[in-house]
């Protein structure tokens, strides 16, 4: 059993009951499950749903009734956000599986499956994890198909099969940030699962507006001169941009606090004109973004 404060699992207990009468199982997932077991309660929750289409958002609509507020509700994509008391917060998804048309494409979801498929369409064992809500909160049972529990104790990040990252290029990005954030490890398949996502053209394929947020969150992080670094070790950079190399200088230079909106011209800083227009021109810079980076408008 998880952890967590006596306020907390009375407020998710009761989220629970109000799922249950809506027709459908709670189960706490990813990051606060994670979280939890390294004794780190968490107050934002991610709740995996398991039931019917519009469980969901009868769920939410109810919570109201209970102390809970509906801050969104999204029966088309069957998830919502909701707050409780004591500032509980709960993103309510339903179960769902991923088809990957082509590597590096969005996915084709299918919601309504059951929690363990649920949780084998997610990164990385420690955060395909779930553990079941009940009237009293989170129940003693934890679902760990893939040996996340195993992994936290390793501090390792792993993915869940080799053809992840061709599947979505961004995990690398989410792996650096929590090594960074957790003092974790990445385990030593990372670089053939890289290896095997450029050769599938995933990192040609993907958006650049998604590669521009999944940097956007590396450099958001307390540690994220570690979590750069990781990227440069592993190659990604020049995955994104043909002979984009970051660094050990300008790495150096997020040891220190750099303000948000100037992130990004202190990671260019050092790339020579043409290379800077070539890295905003793939990343899909605003006009804004290009002006403090020191690109031409």
């Amino acid at each position: 059993m998880i952890a967590l404060p006596l306020a907390a699992s009375a407020a998710l207990g009761v989220l629970a009951e109000e799922v249950r009468f809506a027709g459908g199982r709670a189960w706490i997932v990813g990051g606060a499950v994670r979280d939890a077991m390294l004794g780190r309660p968490p107050l934002d929750f991610d709740v995996a749903v398991e039931g019917e289409r519009g469980t969901v958002g009868r769920a939410a609509r109810v919570l109201g009734a209970v102390g809970w507020v509906a801050e969104a509700v999204h029966d088309r994509f069957e998830t919502a956000t909701v707050r409780g008391p004591h500032g509980v917060k709960a993103d309510l998804a339903a179960t769902r599986s991923e088809r990957y048309p082509e590597p590096g494409l969005l996915p084709v979801v299918t919601p309504g499956v059951t929690i363990e498929e649920d949780l084998g369409r997610r990164d990385f064992p420690i955060h395909a994890m779930a553990v079941p809500l009940g009237p009293d909160g989170p129940g003693p049972f934890l679902l760990d198909p893939w040996g996340g529990e195993t992994d936290l104790r390793r501090r390792v990040i792993r993915l869940l099969h080799g053809r992840s990252l061709a599947d979505d290029p961004t995990r690398v990005f989410r792996a650096a940030r929590y090594a960074a954030r957790l003092g974790f490890d990445l385990d030593e398949r990372f670089p053939d699962a890289l290896a095997a996502a450029a050769e599938s053209g995933a990192f040609a394929r993907i958006s650049g507006d998604r590669l521009r947020r999944a940097f956007s969150e590396v450099l958001a992080e307390e540690n994220r001169a570690v979590a750069l670094s990781i990227l440069d070790r592993l190659g990604v950079p020049s995955l994104v941009v043909e002979g984009w190399e970051i660094g050990a200088v300008t790495i150096s230079s997020f040891d220190a606090p750099v303000p948000p909106d100037e992130s990004w011209g202190a990671l260019l800083e050092r790339e020579p004109g043409e290379s800077r227009e070539r890295i905003a021109g793939r990343l899909n810079f605003s006009r804004a973004l290009r002006r403090v980076s020191g690109c031409r408008r």
